[in-house]
C-alpha cells in the first residue's frame, strides 16, 4: 500500500493564510489617514500640468533663475512625487512645490518651485512662485519670481 505524503504547504494553508490577513490588516491600519487624501491630490495635479507648466514659462524668463540655474529643463513625470500637493477644500485653490533643474553643471544642486495659484472663471492664475535653492549651502537662497 502507497501512501500519499500531502506538502507542507498545503498542510498548513489554513495557518498562512490567517498570518497572511493579519499582516495586511495590520499594514493597512498603520497607513496614515491622510495618505488617500494625498494621492487623490496628486492623481488631480497630475490631471492640470498646466499649473506647473505655466509656472516654469514665467520661471524661465527671470534673469536671476537664468543667472543660477540655467535654462530650465522641462518637468518630468516623476518630478511632482518628489514634492507635495495641496488644494483648499473647494479645489479652487492649490499649492504645488516641485523639483526643478537647469541646464548649468553645478554639483549637486537642489532647487524646488513652490507655487501657490487659484482658480478663476475656469483659468489658473498664479499667486506666488518663487525658487528655493537648497544645495550647495553658498547658493541657499529664495527666488520670489511673481507675487500678488
Amino acid at each position: 500500500m502507497h501512501s500519499y505524503k500531502r506538502p507542507w504547504y498545503k498542510l498548513k494553508r489554513t495557518w498562512i493564510l490567517l498570518f497572511f490577513l493579519v499582516f495586511i490588516g495590520l499594514f493597512v491600519f498603520t497607513l496614515p489617514e491622510e495618505l488617500s487624501r494625498n494621492i487623490t491630490y496628486l492623481t488631480k495635479a497630475y490631471s492640470e500640468p498646466e499649473i506647473c507648466e505655466g509656472a516654469l514659462e514665467i520661471a524661465k524668463a527671470d534673469s536671476i533663475v537664468l543667472k543660477l540655474l540655467g535654462n530650465l529643463e522641462p518637468l518630468g513625470s516623476l518630478d511632482m512625487l518628489n514634492g507635495s500637493v495641496g488644494y483648499s477644500q473647494t479645489g479652487d485653490a492649490v499649492g504645488i512645490t516641485i523639483d526643478v533643474r537647469g541646464d548649468k553643471q553645478i554639483k549637486n544642486i537642489r532647487s524646488k518651485m513652490d507655487i501657490l495659484a487659484e482658480k478663476r472663471n475656469d483659468k489658473w492664475e498664479y499667486i506666488s512662485i518663487n525658487i528655493r535653492i537648497k544645495k550647495p549651502e553658498k547658493l541657499k537662497q529664495t527666488i520670489a519670481i511673481l507675487k500678488r
